[in-house]
This record gives C-alpha cells, structure tokens and sequence, in this order.
C-alpha cells in the first residue's frame, strides 16, 4: 500500500510540474510598419530548458487557440494561422498608427484533478507611435523595453482583470538558461536586469480558488500561466 501511495504521489508531483513548467509564446518584431504585412510565430514548451514541443505533443487542447489582434482603436479581429511542425505562423497588416495588441488565452480541456489550466500570452507591436486601446484581457504581463539594452533594467507590470495584481510570482527566462524568479510589488510591479542581449521569456502565473464544473469534473483551482517575449539588444 505505501509502494502504491509514493507512486501516486510522484506521478502528481510529475503532472503538475509538466502543466505548470510548460508555456505558451508569441514571437515576433515590437516595431510595425504602417500598411506592411508583420508576422509571428507561437510556440509551447519550456523555454528555460531550450525545449521546444511539436505541435503535435502539445498538452490537451493547447493547439486550439485563437489569435486576437487587437488594433490602436480596439477594433478586435482574429487572425488565421498556419502549422509548422513545432510552432504556427501568422500575419497582419497594420492600417493604423499606435500599438497593436497580439493576445491568445487557451484553458486546457483536461484538468488534473481538481485542478484546471489555462495559458495565455501577449504581444504589443508599435507602429509610427505608441497609443494603445483599453484592455480587456483576464491575465497578462507587460514589459516597458524603449531604449533598454543588455546590462539595464526591465519594468513589469502584472495586471488581472483589468487591475494591476499584487504579490504575483513571476519568471524571466534569459538566454542561455538563464532565470530568476521575483514578485510584484502592492503595484503590480517588478524589475530585473537584463544581463545580456537574446531572448527572454517573462511569464506570471497565479492560482485561484474557484469551484465549477469543468468538462464534467469539479473544479477547485484555476492555474493561469502568461506570457510576453522580449528581445534585448
């Protein structure tokens, strides 16, 4: 019986740390060019690890997404999207000055236990100049880079139903391996330094307590995991 127990727990200890580890992100230029076609790329895997999933190895329904491309005005549209063997593709084209809103957020059909996922991710492109619309997004994470490069400092701000979120854990995840794991402050904020130039990784995560039916199973928890990609110079 205890041999049977210690196996449970480790199989969950393994789920959950595969659903929680694993991430969902967009790719693509911050910078737009007014009346030209920009493209993205969305991936799903660990990204701190240099892993990333097939599409076909996605977990559950993660695949399903939608892309929401939210314009300056906030006019809202969903863009198509083509696979590509580990990440899909998609495009626009930018009509207006200002800053469009890239968002995608997937609950995960499958839940473990009582305990459900849901990933998201975010991405802002500025094009001519930076005027946003009003979000209406559950869960995202924004990063202020004008004029950041390697060795200086990166502003976050953790926003949850449209206010800013309090004492969320966040994760950035550097080139080469590199991460670090901090909390917002009373005003949704934090920093880290950006030690070298590359690709990073910011993603906030938070849990709730909720109790509803999901897919035909009581639900306790919520975990939600966001996302945004920076590009260092």
């Amino acid at each position: 019986m205890k041999i049977k127990f210690l196996f449970i727990f480790f199989i969950s200890l393994f789920a959950i740390k595969l659903s929680n580890a694993h991430a969902l992100w967009i790719e693509t230029e911050a910078k737009g060019t007014i009346n030209q076609t920009h493209s993205l790329k969305v991936f799903y895997g660990e990204y701190a690890e240099g892993l990333i999933d097939p599409i076909d190895k996605w977990y559950s329904n993660v695949k399903d997404f939608e892309i929401v491309l939210i314009s300056p005005t906030g006019m809202k549209k969903t863009l198509d999207k083509t696979a590509a063997g580990d990440h899909y593709n998609s495009e626009f084209t930018a009509t207006e000055k200002g800053t469009y809103t890239i968002s995608i957020t997937q609950p995960a059909k499958e839940p473990y236990e009582t305990m459900r996922f849901e990933f998201s991710s975010i991405a802002f492109v500025t094009v001519s100049e930076q005027k946003t619309a009003k979000l209406d997004i559950p869960f995202y994470v924004e990063a202020k880079t004008d004029g950041v490069k390697s060795g200086s400092e990166v502003e976050i701000t953790v926003y949850s139903k449209g206010n800013i979120a309090p004492d969320t854990e966040v994760i950035i995840m550097g080139p080469e391996g590199w991460t670090k794991t901090v909390s917002s402050d009373s005003n949704g904020k934090a920093k880290f330094k950006a030690i070298t130039s590359g690709k990073y990784i910011i993603e906030a995560s938070s849990t709730e307590e909720k109790t509803e039916e999901w897919e035909g199973k009581k639900i306790e928890k919520i975990w939600r995991g966001t996302t945004t990609a920076l590009f260092i110079k």
